[in-house]
């Protein structure tokens, strides 16, 4: 019974910690709000506004990790979701412009 105790009191502090050491890569509550949604079209001004949030938090989070400044206006979501996973596979000789290069508009 004790064991039991002593590991939903560890459970317990590790959900409540977790958050706070990682505060900076979780997701804001904006985003989270945004769960679960489904848009009708990409006009709809819900998918615009979660796209831009969206855009966000990936182009903080590509600055914190990979120290490139991308505009989050200049790109949607998903091409900033791809060009993470990109700079994430990256080759060391290889520069972040030359995967830039393809998402251009």
């Amino acid at each position: 019974m004790k064991r039991v105790a002593l590991f939903v009191l560890l459970l317990c502090l590790g959900v409540t910690l977790v958050p706070l050491l990682h505060g900076k890569t979780a997701p804001g509550r904006k985003i989270l709000s945004y769960a679960g949604r489904y848009f009708v079209n990409l006009s709809s001004p819900d998918y615009s506004s979660y796209d831009r949030e969206m855009g966000m938090h990936v182009a903080q989070r590509i600055k914190a990790h990979y120290n490139v400044d991308l505009d989050y206006t200049a790109y949607s979501a998903f091409d900033l979701l791809e060009i993470e996973a990109l700079l994430k596979c990256k080759k060391s000789e290889e520069s972040a412009d030359s995967l830039l290069k393809r998402f251009q508009k």
